[in-house]
């Protein structure tokens, strides 16, 4: 009797513990959902680059004589002119600045211009130029192989450079 009553003890243990274990699955499956795990984001940081274009530069015209215009108005195309005498002299003589400022349309009567060379015969290092321009002086200089310019108003003589300038009669 013993053994009978120790397998039924046996055998009732099994079934709690079956009906405990079931009980628990039910609970935690209740606790989950049915849905899949997420799948995951994919970032800009770790998406395979793809090359971007490379902008292309819109290329600009070049710049042109205003006729009528005013100094300022003329200062891009008189830089557009002496750059490109300068490509092709990067030390070019005071006459030959005077010839392409004339040769691109500007007056030479209204035009100034200092020597290239200094008053012993060295090279100067430096060419002032300017043009008359609408009652306004377009100053410029070139040096070293380039040119700036600048905007400047009439001196009480009439004139647009302060010193010895060249004679271009």
């Amino acid at each position: 009797m013993m053994g009978a009553r120790r397998a039924s003890i046996l055998t009732r243990t099994a079934l709690a513990t079956s009906v405990v274990s079931a009980a628990i699955l039910v609970a935690l499956t209740g606790c989950t959902t049915a849905e899949p795990d997420p799948a995951p984001t994919v970032s800009a940081s770790t998406q395979p680059s793809t090359p971007s274009p490379t902008p292309t530069p819109t290329p600009t015209a070049d710049p042109l004589l205003i006729e009528g215009g005013t100094a300022g108005q003329n200062r891009p195309y008189v830089e557009f002119v002496i750059s490109n005498a300068l490509q092709a002299d990067p030390q070019p003589s005071s006459l030959a600045i005077v010839d392409a400022l004339v040769a691109a349309g500007f007056d030479k009567a209204a035009m100034q211009v200092t020597a290239d060379t200094t008053r012993v015969g060295d090279p100067a290092d430096s060419i002032l130029f300017s043009v008359l321009i609408d009652g306004q002086c377009l100053l410029g200089q070139v040096a070293q192989g380039a040119v700036t310019t600048e905007l400047a108003n009439v001196l009480g003589t009439g004139r647009c450079l302060v010193g010895r300038t060249l004679s271009l009669d």
